[in-house]
């Protein structure tokens, strides 16, 4: 046989194979939309729930007229347990800054030098030699582009993040703590730097103290006031180094670490359920909280964790069919937390999802997605 006959054979063999590959693919898909939602979303929550990495889950998945809902929890999560929402809390100091704005009582051009001592904050924000911290502005800190360094996973003059010590014990840190770990790292850039974004716990603690200095309330009484008690949230309220929610997983071994958490206030130091996490993020979208022309024509920069984009206290993603072969990946809004902890908007679906993982190794992005698509 000849060299090009032979090339020829070889290359319509793998013709046929990709055509065999794609019809039963084909089929595979057409056997997988037979199934019910509900049957889908089931087998997509058993199949996360590995007990290899994943241990505890749960999950909620409503339309935005509440017509569909899927709930199912499993390991230590029942439907109703409260659990640690990490990082969704800088959406619920969102919601309280947007009630200040829309009030009055702060502008988005505030800066830092209007409510703080010069001395408590010098150093904070050191780029190239130059202090700008006075200048940076309350939408440069919500929006996540003041530039200011993360305490939290950077490590400081000890050798270690914060992150790293609370992962061996549990351990809390306060604000002027808080501070002066800042103190000893670099800021990334000039703040409001066109097109950057550095994702930093700094900015939240930052805007949480700015609320309290402006209305004179601790921050858990401006969450009651704005947001639990006009929806009516039962299992919802800011941690403190006694309060009980489920252990989350660090690897294979569940942590208890009421401490760290309750230390990280304004953002990430909220407890909730499934039920609670829904009406505020339904709250948050629908214009429930605070005028919706606060979220509306945001401005989203990508930040240091792909494919996360940030912007005016929220996370989007959205990815084309190159970077997800596998399934749609339309933009989502929300934020998602280091414990695991999910709560998303999908505008082109009108479909909210709200859970957690409940473990600090796994993120939530492909479960989400995944349940999305399977919603007819």
């Amino acid at each position: 046989m000849g060299k090009k006959k032979t090339k020829k054979v070889i290359l319509s063999a793998l013709i046929l194979c990709v055509c065999i590959a794609l019809v039963g693919l084909l089929v595979k898909q057409a056997m997988w939309r037979e199934k019910s939602t509900n049957q889908r979303l089931d087998i997509i929550f058993n199949n996360t729930l590995d007990h290899k990495k994943v241990f505890d889950m749960m999950v909620n998945v409503e339309s935005g007229d509440g017509s569909f809902s899927y709930i199912r929890s499993a390991g230590q999560m029942k439907d109703d347990t409260p659990f640690a929402i990490a990082s969704i809390t800088k959406m619920f100091t969102t919601a309280v800054i947007f009630n200040l704005v829309d009030s009055g009582q702060l502008s988005f051009n505030d800066k830092l030098d209007q409510f703080f001592d010069p001395n408590l904050i010098a150093g904070l924000h050191v780029y190239k030699e130059s202090d700008r911290t006075g200048n940076i502005t309350i939408e440069q800190l919500i929006s996540q582009t003041s530039g200011l360094p993360d305490y939290y996973t950077e490590k400081g003059h000890n050798g270690t993040s914060f992150e790293a010590e609370i992962l061996k014990k549990d351990t809390s840190i306060d604000f002027e703590q808080i501070l002066s770990r800042s103190k000893q790292l670099e800021a990334h850039f000039i703040n409001g730097d066109e097109g950057k974004a550095y994702y930093s716990d700094l900015n939240f603690e930052l805007l949480g103290r700015i609320a309290e200095q402006v209305t004179g309330e601790p921050l858990e009484d401006l969450y009651k006031k704005y947001i639990i008690k006009p929806l009516n949230l039962k299992s919802t309220y800011l941690s403190k180094p006694d309060s009980l929610f489920v252990p989350i997983h660090i690897g294979k071994e569940p942590v208890h670490r009421p401490m760290a958490i309750s230390s990280q206030g304004a953002s990430g130091g909220m407890i909730s359920n499934s039920t609670d996490l829904m009406k505020f993020l339904k709250a948050f979208f629908h214009g429930e909280l605070f005028s919706p022309a606060n979220i509306t024509n945001v401005n989203w920069n990508k930040i240091q964790y792909f494919p996360l984009q940030y912007g005016k206290g929220m996370m989007r993603v959205k990815m084309s069919r190159l970077m997800s072969p596998f399934f749609p990946a339309p933009e989502i809004l929300g934020h998602s937390g280091s414990s695991g902890s999910f709560a998303f908007y999908c505008p082109s679906r009108d479909l909210f999802i709200v859970g957690t993982m409940n473990q600090t190794e796994k993120n939530p992005f492909q479960l989400i997605y995944q349940m999305l698509d399977s919603v007819d």
